[in-house]
């Protein structure tokens, strides 16, 4: 009986293991191509899909980044690292990337990315509703709130000296506080601030009361006659649960009574 050994020799390119690369939704992000920095690239091929669609090409000194009609002007190829920007990044764009690579000596290597796309939190937005003192000064209930699911708040206040009052309900995607503000006072500064994981976004307003009239300055905040209202109906929830739960035995009852007589 006869054997025949038959050898099969497949020499590839050298593909690594797969990076994950985390980009977010409106921003650029880098597709790192892992080539060796002592290399002089002479072909650069950046794919996707399982058919190897090219998306950004490098050849005989010659660059194509406007290969695919849904990366049109989108895409920075770096020709000394092999690198590969993708700006404005979209949903779309969250997929699984190839690069291969070729040396002036002929050498190859390639590389595959996975790039996640989320989006970035939004500002929180600060409500006001104010309510004047018959001999000066002011109230003002502040509400934040986050169009974002799932993130916690935290208020700074400046000065810090301020009477303040926070009056959140539980289970709720905002914060609400009250402060009380004398006249004459420096402008005060309220910051608030969403938080998710890592990642947080801030609103800032100020605010002075001046002989009965309170002026307003907001950043990064919206305030509407229909927004007071929403805010004030949240206040008087967030106040109502509140208040249950004080009842009910679950907060410290005479510390927050006290505290709300300050405001009332």
């Amino acid at each position: 009986m006869r054997r025949i050994l038959l050898i099969v020799v497949l020499q590839g390119a050298l593909v690594r293991s797969l990076t994950d690369v985390l980009g977010y939704f409106g921003d650029n992000v880098t597709l790192p191509s892992g080539a060796d920095p002592l290399w002089t690239l002479s072909k650069i091929e950046w794919s996707i899909f399982s058919n190897n669609t090219w998306i950004a090409t490098y050849r005989n000194g010659q660059e194509n980044i406007e290969r695919f009609y849904l990366y049109k002007q989108r895409l920075s190829l770096n020709t000394l690292s092999g690198d590969l920007t993708i700006h404005n990044l979209t949903t779309m764009d969250a997929m699984e990337y190839s690069v291969d690579l070729i040396n002036d000596e002929g050498r190859d290597s390639g590389n595959k990315v996975k790039l996640t796309v989320k989006q970035r939190l939004q500002k929180p937005t600060i409500e006001t509703v104010i309510s004047p003192f018959p001999k000066g000064g002011c109230r003002v209930l502040l509400n934040c709130s986050s169009a974002d699911e799932g993130v916690d708040f935290t208020w700074q206040v400046e000065p810090p000296s301020l009477d303040t009052l926070p009056m959140s309900a539980r289970d709720s995607n905002s914060a609400v506080y009250l402060v009380s503000l004398n006249t004459p006072q420096k402008p005060a500064e309220f910051t608030c601030i969403s938080s998710r994981k890592m990642e947080n976004a801030s609103s800032v307003i100020t605010l002075k009361c001046d002989d009965g009239e309170t002026q307003q300055k907001n950043v990064s905040s919206a305030s509407s006659g229909l927004y007071f209202v929403a805010s004030f109906i949240g206040f008087i929830a967030g106040w109502g649960l509140t208040l249950m739960y004080v009842f009910r035995g679950e907060s410290k009852s005479s510390s927050l009574s006290e505290s709300i007589c300050l405001f009332f």
